[in-house]
Formats: C-alpha cells, structure tokens, sequence
C-alpha cells in the first residue's frame, strides 16, 4: 500500500490520470484532488515523508509491497511511461522526480516543474514535509495527522520569514499560545522569557531531532547557545503532553520539537553576511557535499552586535556538522556535531525611572565607579550538542537509535545590582578564613564570580512495528547528567576574591548529578480506515544526588543527599479521519515533573512533591488547496504546583520554592491560513489562556490571557517573497505570590505587564541561477518591530538596593540585510 501511495504522488505532480491499487483510495482519481490533499493521504496512510527534487540520498527500502512485489520493482513497473522516477530513503522518506523509468535510484535529477494547478494557491515550496498538508508558506499550520494541538513551522519560513541568525525563540514567536520575550533584539542576546499556555522554560520540553535537552538542574535552556536558524530544517509545537512515545522531562506543557536542517544533493558553496542596526555585524558559510555514500552539510558562523540594550555586547562563533550515511538498503548512519561559544554583557533589568530618565535602550554603561559599568557585568556560553543515530530494519522492527553528549558551560561575572547607577552603594568587604571583618573598600564594585556546567550523556531508542490492526511503538530514554558549580564574591575593582562571613571564600561549592530512565509502550490501533485509537504508557524516574561542600544555603554548610521521583504516566487518543480534507482528535493523558536540584538544596524545600498534571484536549483540523484550520480546547489540572518565592531568615530575604497547591490551566485556541491568489496568502491565530490557582482568581505569573498574530504571506514563482507579520500579547502579571510582614506566603497578583502588539516585516528575492556561474543568489530585509513600539514585557525581579521592581522591554525598531551566494 505504502509504495502505491507514493506513486499517488508522483503522478498527482505529473498530471496523469491513476487510480490506487489499494482499496481505501481507490474511490477518486489521483488528478481530481489537489495536491495538497493527495500530499495529506500519503502522509496519513503511510506515515511517511516526502521530499521534492533531489535533497535525498541514493538509497532503496526493501519491504512488501501490495501484490508481494518490492518497492522498487512495483514503482518501476507503474511509473512506466509517466516520465517519472523515484528514490526511496529509509525507513519513512520517498522523493519523486522526473528521470528514465527502469534505472531505479537515480544519481541527480533536476528539480520538478512548475505546479499550474488551477486550485493550488501557490507551487509547493522544495522543502521537507512531515506528516503536513499545509502550505508551507504560513509561519505555522496544525497537520491533519495531528493527535494533540500541533503548529509546523517549515523550513520555507525559517528561511524567509527571519534574519540569518536568528534563535529558535524567533522561529516559534507568531504559533498560537507562545510568548517571547528578546529584549536585546531578535536572535541577539539569551531570551529572557518564553512561554506556552503560560507553562514557563522548564515547564515545556524542547528536543532537537527527537533528543530531550535542557539546564541539568532545572531544566532551562539558554535560546542563543545552543542553535540558529540557519542550521534548522523545521520546529514543530505540540501543545500537549503527547502519547505513551512522548519523551521528555515535562511533557505535560508541550514540546518544541526542533530538526536539523538535511544536506542538499546539489554540492556547493554557500558564502552569508548579514549587516544590521546596533552595529550588527555576522557571517559565514555553508557547505554541501556528497562523497560516496555520504552527504554532507556543514555550517560556520560568526556574529557581533551592540545589541538593542547599550552596553551589553553580544559576540558568537558557531560550527555545525551533519553527514548521512546510507550503508545499505536499509540502513543509515546519521552523525551530528554542534558548537556554540557566546560572551556577552549581562543586565538584569531597568526600574522604570532608569527607563524614564535614560531611555529605553537603557542596559549597562561605561562608568567604573558604579556597579551598571559593562566591563563588571560579563557572562560566557559554551555549549556542544553531538549525537550518532542509526536508523534501520532488524527482524520486522523499524529501529531508530541515538546515543548523544550534549554539554553546557555558563561562566558569569556580575556585580551585586547590575541596574545600580549610584556609587553610594558601592563597598566591599574582606573576611578572613574564620569569617571575621579585616578590612573595607568602600569606593570598590562588590560582585561575584561562579561558574556552572554539565555533561549530559544518553540513548534514545525507538522501535516500531506492524502488529494486528495497528503499529506497536515501544522504546527507552536513558540519561545521566554531571553538573558542578561554584560561586565566590569578589572586588571587581581589583578582582580580589574577599571571603565571606561564615569563613569559606566560597557561597557554594556542589557537584549534583541527575538519572533519567523513561521507557515507554504504544499501540496505534487503527479500529476503521478513519478512526485510529492509541492507548500508551510512559514510566518516568528521575534521580537526583548532590554532594556539596558548600550547599546553596546560608550559612553555607555540607551536604549530602538523594531524592528519587517516579510515575507511571498513561494516556489515550483517538484521532477521527473525518474525510480526506477533514480531522478530529481527543486526548486525555498524565504528566510528571521532577523538582529541580535547587529544591532538596535550598532552605524549606526538602519535602515538596513532584508536580503532576491531567491533561484533557479536543481539537480539529482542516487542510484544503487554499485553506488550512486548527481549533482546540484544553483543561489541564495541576497539582503540587511548585513556585518560587522569597522568605525572610536571618540572612535577610531568600528564594526557596513552595507547593501552591494546585492551578488549572484552560483555554481554546484557533490558527488559519488562507489563499487570497497563487501567491498571496493571509495567516491568522488567536488563543485565550487561563492559568489561575486553585479556589482563587490569582492568575499564575507570566501567563497572558489573550495571544493574537496576523499576517500577510507573499510567495511568487519569479523569487520575490515577502511577509507582514503581528503579534499581540495581552496583560499578564509579573508576581502571583509576595510574603507578609509575618512572613507568611500570600497569593495575590502583582506587578501588571499591559498587553502589546508588535509588527515584523521580510521582504526579498531569490533565484538558482546567479552570475558568473554561481548556483544562485539571495538578498533579503528583515525589519522588526516596523512601528517602533515601547512597551514592558515582563517582570525581572527587584532591585537590590531600593526594592524597586525591575523589567525588561520591547526591542525597539531594527532593520537587517541579509546576502548569500551559492558558488
């Protein structure tokens, strides 16, 4: 069934007349849908994933085909005389291209021709789609295979819709539900803030090719250290926990599922510069190559920026390596390998006088007598990513495996308040090692230094098979993480280190180290041609230690400890395919969260439970020529919601987290693209989002409660394209919890961030055939924020000083070039 189906494909593009030897689609002519549907039924039935023109390997799958034929002898057969060929590529990838019949896989093809369907809104962009009907023009769209509220973001937007460097926050920006929060400019500087549904970083997984990924020990990620859009092939959304074969630490609030951009057939050289405001400045160079059996796609980058924020410059260097290896018919070897080095200025925020007095750029200035002086405010990223991953097909299984190392290293030297600008406030104070006062400077910067960073190393192995009336998937995720810090105050005038109070020179020394084991068990049973049913279950330990001289506390004093979290996590859908244009779906499914390090490490936190979530959704999906439709509604109830709060103890106040007890989050959600011509189109979202706590009207922190996009699209067959794009971000509030005078926790809302709308706009041009005997060219201008708007957009804490409440800001406009060159 699965090779008459891609068949299907082959000649819906060629324009033939095919009726399907398989019965379920043998109920229309191939030529009587439009592509985008005939596209949508492969993926469905087949589960696979196609590829247009010749960005796939040589490489043949050998299974049974319908009438006991292999794949490739039935292709051979049928395609005779349609002008058509194919590759296979295992285990779930098929490319259709023009070529002579009868030779099989084929060495080099040239691209498909123009698409002149009278229905079809626009030419299907030459790009990977993945279980996905949708135009792949709009910035994202919910497939029709889709089990859970799901946004694809494909790689035509990633390339046309953002600037060269830009981070994965970016990419993600306009889906329904996400907010971001990039107060140095796009793809400059770490994000200060994301969230879906209201779910904070480290509340939502984020994978990068199916591999969980995050801070050790809580489970953060740093958006600028890790990957830029120019090595990413596609960013998925699922806004729900997934199903039994959904790994991850908290999958309760969602994944953002990255994947790695594939290498080009087309062997080449492709030079980039990108020059922009904030005396943005990057460039580097990507490369294509094919060696035997081997494809190769290579990418180095460097960039420097102001930035928005002055003061707080932001330099990177990134290297990226992908080869695929198909060792058999099928078999293939993946291997991946990513660095990233980043220094930057760090601020922490403005009071809103600071921002009154000085302006919005206000960040870090070029005084050494205060602590706002850039030179005492510096951090540093390193981080690598590299895993090795076989795909292939032993004794009935299809096998899917990865082993990984994935490392990261933040080292930061800070002041006491970077917002402080008043020297009055200076001073430090040097002890000796029984924690007694020896000596003042009051005119010198107090600081600290530290230093933090882990190596995590795992396997991710999927198997799948055909069992009965359905697929049985089963597999396990394995990782062990190795996390050391340390942290000591310092004269940042002299850079002498000063001691503490209680004696050590260190605030606290600790090694912590986390185990992770997720196996996991799902049958897709498919019960009709339309209504498949997928019970799972996932079981999650996670094992937390910590052996620390110094512990987090104050005083800082050894400790020794273990904790041990577990659940059997169960879940069900049933996803209902009403027609060939038509979804429904229906989930109900557990989720778990392990407490962070800093729980068994911090005062009062020893005893708090794992959070853990009941999941319920409803959605619906729609994909025709010219329309595509996502709507879904949730209820997620929460319970032993930890928070984090400040205490008074005798050392003046401290973070520690609590049990909040329990919130619910529900809500509706909506996105559509529609064709307005051949290659215009209209995209717009809207969600409503309420996170409140238990028995009250106090809505969760950072979770607004309207998002909103809207845009136009514009993609023509003679190279220009060009979008508009707008967000909108209702109120939210910075606080939902304070301590009293008795020092008793109080949930109440504080500290209200208004709502705002952004607008982005790209426009360009690109064309496969440059001058000089180059492959082609592209140039491209990205502006953000077109209407300079000023706006807070979240809440940073409080300065240290005088109490009062810090945050961060709207970047404000920003126009960027964007060049490249195939050679």
């Amino acid at each position: 069934m699965r090779s008459s189906l891609a068949l299907c494909i082959a000649l819906a593009i060629a324009g033939t007349t095919f009726v399907p030897m398989d019965a379920h689609a043998a109920t229309q002519p191939i030529d009587a849908m439009p592509l985008a549907q005939a596209l949508d039924r492969f993926a469905h039935d087949a589960g696979w994933q196609v590829v247009y023109g010749t960005d796939v390997p040589d490489g043949l799958r050998s299974h049974a085909a319908p009438g006991g034929m292999p794949a490739a002898a039935q292709l051979t057969a049928l395609l005779a005389g349609t002008g058509m060929t194919y590759r296979f590529v295992t285990p779930t990838t098929v490319t259709i291209v023009p070529g002579n019949v009868g030779a099989g896989p084929t060495p080099a093809a040239a691209p498909l021709p123009s698409i002149d369907t009278r229905d079809e809104a626009q030419k299907l962009a030459p790009v990977s789609v993945h279980a996905n009907a949708v135009d792949t023009l709009a910035p994202s769209a919910a497939p029709l295979d889709a089990t859970q509220p799901t946004s694809v973001i494909d790689e035509r937007f990633i390339r046309d819709g953002l600037r060269f460097n830009a981070n994965f926050d970016d990419i993600i920006k306009y889906a329904p539900s996400v907010t971001v929060t990039s107060p140095e400019g796009p793809g400059l500087g770490k994000n200060e803030g994301i969230s879906i549904r209201g779910f904070q970083d480290g509340q939502f997984n984020i994978t990068f090719d199916g591999i969980p990924f995050g801070d050790a020990s809580d489970l953060h990620h740093t958006t600028s250290a890790y990957f830029n859009n120019h090595v990413l092939g596609q960013a998925e959304i699922d806004r729900g926990p997934g199903g039994g074969s959904t790994l991850g630490n908290a999958t309760f609030g969602g994944t953002v599922a990255l994947r790695s951009r594939e290498p080009s057939d087309e062997s080449g050289i492709t030079p980039y510069l990108t020059l922009g405001s904030w005396n943005t400045r990057a460039g580097g160079v990507t490369a294509d190559e094919t060696v035997g059996n081997t494809r190769i796609f290579a990418d180095i980058s460097k960039e420097s920026s102001d930035t928005y924020l002055q003061g707080t410059d932001d330099k990177r260097d990134h290297v990226f390596v992908k080869t695929i290896s198909q060792l058999g018919d099928v078999t293939s070897l993946t291997f991946v390998t990513s660095y990233n080095r980043e220094h930057q200025n760090t601020v922490q925020g403005a009071t809103k006088d600071e921002i009154d007095r000085y302006g919005w750029r206000f960040g870090l200035g070029d005084d050494p007598t205060v602590q706002n002086y850039k030179g005492a405010n510096n951090a540093a990223y390193y981080s690598s990513f590299t895993y090795v991953g076989l795909t292939s097909q032993v004794a009935g299984w299809d096998v899917d495996d990865k082993v990984y190392l994935n490392t990261f290293d933040h080292w930061a030297r800070k002041t006491s308040d970077a917002s402080d600008i008043d020297p009055a406030d200076n001073g430090v104070t040097f002890y000796n090692d029984k924690g007694k006062k020896v000596s003042t400077a009051k005119t010198d910067l107090p600081g600290k230094l530290s230093d933090s960073g882990f190596h995590a190393f795992g396997n991710v192995l999927r198997l799948g098979r055909d069992l009965g009336d359905g697929t049985l998937l089963t597999g396990i995720w394995l990782e062990r993480s190795l996390d050391a810090r340390y942290q000591y105050p310092v004269d940042l005038t002299t850079g002498a280190k000063t001691g503490t109070k209680y004696g050590p020179v260190d605030n606290y020394l600790l090694d912590d180290r986390t185990d992770t084991v997720q196996p996991y068990l799902q049958y897709d049973w498919k019960v009709t041609d339309a209504i498949t049913v997928s019970p799972g279950v996932r079981y999650s330990e996670v094992t937390r230690s910590i052996d620390a001289p110094l512990n987090k506390v104050s005083p800082p004093v050894p400790l020794s400890a273990e904790a041990t979290y577990h659940a059997a996590l169960p879940s069900i859908s049933v996803h209902d395919r009403l027609s060939d244009t038509w979804s429904a779906y229906a989930q109900a499914a557990e989720g778990f969260l392990a407490p962070p390090i800093d729980v068994i490490q911090v005062n009062g936190s020893h005893s708090l439970q794992p959070e853990k979530t009941r999941n319920f959704q409803l959605g619906t999906a729609y994909a025709s020529s010219k329309l595509t439709f996502g709507a879904d509604v949730y209820y997620i109830d929460f319970s032993n919601f930890i928070t984090e709060t400040q205490v008074a103890t005798d050392n003046g106040n401290e973070n520690t987290f609590i049990n909040g007890g329990g919130a619910i989050y529900k809500g509706a959600e909506v996105e559509a693209t529609f064709a307005l011509t051949r290659a215009l189109s209209v995209y717009g979202n809207a969600s409503y989002n309420k996170a409140t706590y238990k028995n009250s009207s106090v809505q969760v922190a950072g979770t607004p409660k309207v998002t909103a996009a809207l845009g136009l699209l514009y993609s023509n067959t003679n190279g220009y394209f060009g979008s508009l794009m707008g967000k909108f971000l209702g109120h939210q509030y910075g606080l939902d919890n304070t301590t009293d005078a008795a020092g008793n926790i109080q949930f109440l809302n504080d500290q209200r961030i208004a709502g705002y709308m952004s607008v982005d706009a790209a426009a360009g041009y690109r064309t496969d055939k440059g001058p000089a005997g180059t492959k082609g060219y592209s140039i491209s201008v990205d502006m953000n924020n077109v209407f300079n708007v000023h706006k807070f957009t979240g809440y940073a804490g409080t300065q240290s000083v005088s109490g009062d409440p810090l945050y961060f800001g709207l970047p404000g406009r920003g126009i960027f070039l964007d060049l490249s060159v195939k050679l």
